[in-house]
């Protein structure tokens, strides 16, 4: 007996020797293989999720990249930072793949094998539908701000100095998930990192370049219904339904407001076209801190009163206080779906 617990034993630490020979080393990035390496965030990219995979790809190697076209803010922060964009792929499959931003599998790219994929660096609760992985992967996830916060922890722990249009970039991430440290998500080390990514950067000034991001994201006059419904845009599994939410952060939230009908419109197609149990679009004003919530029919609005208390005006419910899909919006919904 004793002689089989022992074999036991050295076959356990065999099979813990052979996976961490293999597996992705957060602390240790000499250690990794990366030819083949990329780092990508969600479907609908925004500024986190296009700025932490510049910002891992320049930490642990492999290449940054996108899976769909970058919103107008991004756009800016590009080049604002003189940084170069991240490549848009559209086929992930042969690849090695990190994720950030995100760890919900109704968020990853249709092309991207969950075996494929090494780590993990992420700022969201792990619910709905997360990826499923039959491997061990690298895996970091704290409730900070920003994913960019966390991926500048850990250039900071590895004493990394960053090239100025990469912390540019990086401050930028933090800047737009925080909407520049009015959202509840907001946490002191969000401040603190942002503080060391603007010295790093040279720039003097955070809330005036924050700002002028904020003014890049708002201006969508040009922008048709249907593309602002899903430029920020995320679908969940909740309670085994689809859920689909639409955010538009803005400066000019009545310049929205105003085009309730086409957001209506564009908003019956996508649901239909996605086969979504439920879908909602929030224009968060982020000069007044309030989310003014869209919905279309009967289902989404026994919904939407269940999970909030808020005033109906205009077909749009109006929720003071609220700025965070991820904090508020999200799970609100959630809690709402679960319970019906």
């Amino acid at each position: 007996m004793e002689s089989i617990m022992t074999m036991n034993k050295l076959l356990v630490l065999m099979v813990l020797a052979s996976s961490s020979a293999t597996a992705f080393e957060l602390s240790a990035p000499s250690q990794n293989s990366t030819d083949n390496l990329v780092w990508t965030g969600h479907l609908s990219p925004d500024t986190d999720t296009m700025t932490s995979a510049i910002l891992a790809a320049h930490i642990y190697g492999g290449t940054a990249a996108v899976p769909e076209a970058i919103n107008p803010e991004s756009q800016f922060v590009l080049e604002y930072c003189q940084a170069e964009a991240p490549i848009q792929l559209n086929d992930f499959s042969q690849k090695a793949v990190g994720l950030v931003d995100f760890n919900q599998k109704t968020q990853l790219h249709k092309t991207i094998d969950e075996s494929s994929i090494v780590a993990i660096i992420d700022h969201h609760a792990i619910g709905g539908k997360p990826v499923n992985m039959s491997q061990v992967a690298a895996i970091d996830i704290r409730a900070w701000g920003s994913a960019a916060t966390i991926l500048a922890d850990h250039a900071e722990s590895l004493n990394l100095q960053l090239p100025k249009s990469v912390a540019c970039t990086t401050l930028a991430g933090i800047l737009s998930d925080t909407v520049v440290f009015q959202s509840s998500t907001t946490t002191q080390y969000d401040h603190t990192y942002a503080e060391k990514m603007a010295l790093q950067a040279g720039i003097k000034d955070i809330e005036a370049f924050g700002q002028k991001m904020l003014e890049a994201k708002s201006d969508l006059s040009h922008v048709s219904a249907e593309d602002i419904l899903t430029m920020d845009y995320k679908n969940f599994e909740f309670g085994g339904k689809k859920v689909g939410i639409g955010v538009a952060e803005t400066l000019t939230a009545q310049q929205l407001l105003d085009r309730r009908d086409e957001f209506v419109t564009a908003m019956k197609s996508h649901k239909e076209a996605n086969q979504l149990d439920h879908l909602f679009f929030s224009v968060t004003d982020t000069k007044n801190k309030r989310a003014n919530l869209l919905w279309i029919d009967a289902a989404d609005l026994s919904v939407a009163k269940l999970a909030f208390d808020g005033d109906v005006k205009e077909g749009w419910l109006y929720l003071d206080g609220v700025t965070s899909r991820k904090r508020q919006i999200g799970p609100a919904i959630q809690k709402a779906v679960e319970t019906k």
